[in-house]
């Protein structure tokens, strides 16, 4: 299936002032595709509710209607880092569960992947 990344639907919203948006899309071979995002985590939830009713009136099957917005955490932003320490004869001395914010590439500052995301959360792309 083809997604419209969520950093291009959050582009669009910041290009465009906008608090939060739902795009719909149909590609060349008839396949539909929606995004969703919103500018704080209230935002998203209201426009993951509108993305999902649009998609439920299109028709589509329902466990694809019951998306949720991605949790606001470190760890899902692409600024951040996990940090596994160093490779040891018996694997990893860490397990990522802390790494750094790298949004100012000057500056590593460490964090939790589990903090709350700052103002520069910045959603990673999908794969």
């Amino acid at each position: 299936m083809k997604k419209i990344p969520i950093s291009e639907a959050k582009n669009f919203m910041e290009t465009n002032g906008l608090t939060h948006v739902v795009i719909f899309g149909v590609y060349p071979d008839g396949s539909q595709c929606v995004a969703t995002y919103g500018q704080t985590q209230q935002n998203a939830q209201e426009a993951a509710r509108a993305g999902n009713k649009l998609k439920a009136h299109l028709g589509w099957p329902e466990d694809l209607c019951r998306s949720k917005p991605l949790k606001r955490i470190c760890g899902n932003c692409t600024f951040y880092k996990p940090d596994y320490g160093i490779h040891c004869f018996n694997g990893w001395s860490g397990d990522g569960s802390e790494g750094y914010c790298m949004v100012e590439f000057s500056t590593r500052v460490k964090r939790s992947k589990e903090d709350i995301a700052c103002r520069y959360y910045e959603p990673k792309l999908e794969a």
